[in-house]
């Protein structure tokens, strides 16, 4: 069954694209957020978050979200190496996401399989903003990595990002 991993930063929407993807038969690994230094919201993941999407016709679709505190990279890194593709959602506008995306890239770049890569800029942006943040991941050496809006609390744009992922893995394997 194909698994798609959710990753980037804490506090930018992985549980909530969790949930809207799959609904509240979802599995979560919340707790109690003590790094208010680092975020000011309540609860925060620490482990794996699952979920299931049924796209129709018996496909079923695994979601896997990651915890965004860099102190957990070793569950990042286990689920990013048992899955076929990876959202890695950020907000192209903080002075932080380019370097974050780049270090999650440069982690997939050193699987022995590395997952098909979309970005989500998971708050609103400008189409100049995007394609500056997309040009940065080119120069980084990550090559043409697509970048596309969607609101993490929005299930019909989260389909579509998907459907363009599913897409990339059709013509992947067309070409393998």
């Amino acid at each position: 069954m194909p698994r798609i991993a959710l990753c980037g930063p804490m506090g930018i929407g992985k549980t909530t694209a969790v949930r809207s993807l799959c609904g509240a038969l979802m599995s979560s690994s919340d707790v109690r957020n003590l790094d208010l230094a680092a975020h000011s919201k309540e609860l925060t993941t620490v482990g794996t978050e699952f979920g299931e999407i049924d796209l129709g016709g018996g496909e079923v679709v695994q979601i896997c979200g990651c915890p965004g505190q860099e102190r957990f990279s070793f569950v990042r890194q286990w689920v990013l190496s048992v899955s076929m593709g990876v959202f890695i959602m950020t907000d192209v506008n903080s002075p932080t996401s380019l370097a974050e995306t780049n270090h999650i890239l440069d982690e997939i770049g050193q699987l022995p399989q590395p997952p098909v890569t979309l970005v989500l800029s998971a708050r609103p942006a400008t189409t100049q903003q995007i394609e500056t943040f997309a040009q940065g991941v080119y120069s980084a050496g990550h090559g043409v990595i697509p970048v596309l809006e969607a609101d993490p609390r929005d299930r019909g744009q989260l389909l579509d990002a998907m459907s363009v992922l599913v897409s990339m893995l059709s013509l992947q394997s067309e070409n393998s």
